[in-house]
């Protein structure tokens, strides 16, 4: 703490002479305590007079008499406009408890019978709770009248230390400007703390900075911090994530510099910006990348096996002049078509939703089982639900479950097995019979294999679900289920459900298997099958951030 010899702060008087400032002991007014904003050295004191009811605007001190144990015995009319606080509310307090813990003791000092040095740096608390830096000047000698000494303390924290063009630069400056003291703790912070971090300013002088940073981060930034504050030639600049008055979290990019060892202000400069939107362009970037090195593998490897087959068909075919090989290729063209759409899918999911738009769940369903179902099975829709979302996206969810559960989920097949009679695009119905509003109508009663296969869609208490009445999924394959390029069958690619998971997480939401005790409570009149059931859950509403997307059941 900064103590230094008594000097009395003087001011000129526009005639040229010396008008003494410090409110202290003035021995031609017998004895009274005289307030530097009273004129003519007229005191409240003197005479009985009542001390001003309003505080003086713009006074950057204030005028108090304190007993050697701290009590105030008497606070000026400038206390409000230093402190934020009443001078009633002040009269009769400890003073020592509205002083910083830290700067107690050489304020307790100061005040003492045997202090040499009677002027002390120090921190009082502000009304908004924050701290204010004052450079308190405490008289030698007991003022009669109050039985305690006459202390003017004037206010020098930074907000009054920068010249005044600079005030007005931070003031409208979108940086985050804070100073910190050679403790490492906060003496100011710009006005714009309020809106990059939502703190009132001044409410956070006082404290340690490194209290507001992410767990996972502080580490490293503690290390740095306290680098920067004992090395003058260390300036880092450091990305992190910073707690605001909300409970949020943002990402802030700082960067320091040392203040000269003499400066008033402090020990260290930091220039903050938040960086959050940056941040999360560069995790979209991070995984596109990692999405086309991904892309690149499977070309590389799942892709050269169809068309070595092609070419190894088309040569035998030419050496024995026979057609039969043909076919082969055939079906290998026929894969490549397949990987090749799939992967485009991929290509354009993983970023979020630019313009999401409202619609109806089962709207969207339908219209997916119109390309995607199959002749042998039948759709039900249970509960319908409002969505805010990629409308094109949700249907390709649907479309990509759809397929999974006609091709392994047919009544009597293994699962993972190919489906028997799996209809092609020219016979998938479309019609409105395939859809029923209830699904025991649409459950077999004999529980035969030849029984056709049922898909429900509905609603959930925190999402949707999509399941049906086949076989399931391998216990042994839940795990991967949804691992880009697994598949049981033969001529799957592996990646519809990675599809499915891109989409989804594109959304904010999540998509995993039924299991466990977090499965969704499903209305009432709704069934839903035993067999396959893939599991959305988004944000209602209420929950969900302004304008991103939400799953209202």
């Amino acid at each position: 703490m900064t103590l230094r010899p008594t000097d009395r702060p003087v001011a000129t008087c526009p005639d040229g002479r010396d008008d003494d400032r410090r409110e202290s002991t003035d021995s031609s007014t017998d004895g009274a305590v005289r307030d530097p904003t009273v004129p003519d050295g007229r005191t409240d004191a003197a005479e009985g007079a009542e001390p001003p009811a309003s505080p003086v605007p713009g006074a950057d001190r204030f005028v108090a008499a304190v007993a050697v144990d701290g009590e105030v015995l008497f606070a000026g009319p400038s206390v409000p406009a230093v402190l934020g606080v009443e001078r009633a509310a002040l009269d009769g307090e400890d003073l020592l408890e509205r002083v910083h813990p830290n700067d107690r003791d050489p304020v307790a000092d100061a005040l003492s019978a045997v202090a040499t040095d009677r002027v002390v740096t120090h921190r009082l608390r502000h009304a908004n709770g924050g701290f204010v830096w004052v450079e308190s000047v405490v008289d030698e000698e007991l003022a009669p009248e109050f039985g305690g000494r006459v202390v003017t303390a004037r206010r020098v924290d930074a907000d009054q230390t920068f010249p005044e063009r600079f005030r007005e630069f931070l003031e409208y400056g979108t940086d985050l400007v804070t100073v910190v003291d050679a403790d490492g703790r906060v003496r100011y912070e710009s006005p714009s703390v309020e809106e990059v971090l939502g703190y009132e300013q001044g409410s956070t002088v006082g404290r340690s900075p490194l209290g507001y940073v992410h767990p996972d981060d502080r580490e490293r930034v503690t290390e740095r911090f306290y680098r920067a504050l004992n090395d003058p030639e260390a300036a880092p600049t450091l990305e992190y994530r910073y707690r605001t008055a909300d409970g949020d979290w943002v990402w802030l990019e700082s960067r320091t510099r040392s203040l000269p060892a003499d400066a008033a202000v402090g020990r260290l400069l930091i220039n903050s910006r938040d960086v959050s939107e940056r941040k999360a362009r560069e995790r979209r970037l991070t995984d596109r990348n990692e999405r086309l090195d991904r892309f690149a593998s499977i070309v590389s490897h799942d892709l050269r096996n169809p068309l070595s087959v092609i070419r190894a068909s088309m040569e035998m075919a030419r050496l024995k002049g026979d057609t039969e090989p043909l076919e082969r290729g055939e079906r290998a063209v026929d894969r490549i078509d397949q990987l090749v759409s799939e992967l485009l899918t991929l290509a354009r999911q993983g970023s979020g939703i630019d313009e999401p738009t409202e619609f109806a769940l089962g709207g969207v369903a339908r219209e997916a089982w119109e390309t995607a179902g199959s002749a042998d099975a039948t759709l039900v829709v249970g509960a319908d639900a409002r969505v805010r979302g990629d409308r094109g996206r949700l249907r390709q969810v649907f479309e990509n479950l759809f397929r999974n559960a006609t091709e392994h989920g047919a009544p009597g097949e293994g699962a993972g097995e190919p489906a028997a009679g799996r209809a092609d695009s020219a016979s998938v119905r479309a019609d409105s019979a395939s859809v029923r509003a209830d699904p025991a109508a649409s459950r077999p009663t004999d529980g035969g294999e030849d029984a056709p296969l049922t898909v429900v869609v509905t609603a959930t208490d925190g999402g949707f679900l999509v399941a049906d009445d086949g076989p399931g999924i391998d216990p042994d394959h839940r795990e991967d289920a949804f691992d880009p390029g697994f598949t049981t069958r033969e001529d799957g690619t592996g990646y519809g459900l990675d599809i499915v998971r891109e989409v989804v997480e594109s959304h904010g939401w999540t998509v995993g298997l039924r299991g466990g005790d977090a499965d969704p409570a499903c209305p009432e009149d709704v069934t839903v099958p035993d067999g396959a059931c893939f599991v959305v859950r988004g944000p209602g509403p209420e929950a969900a951030e302004a304008g991103e997307p939400w799953i209202d059941g």
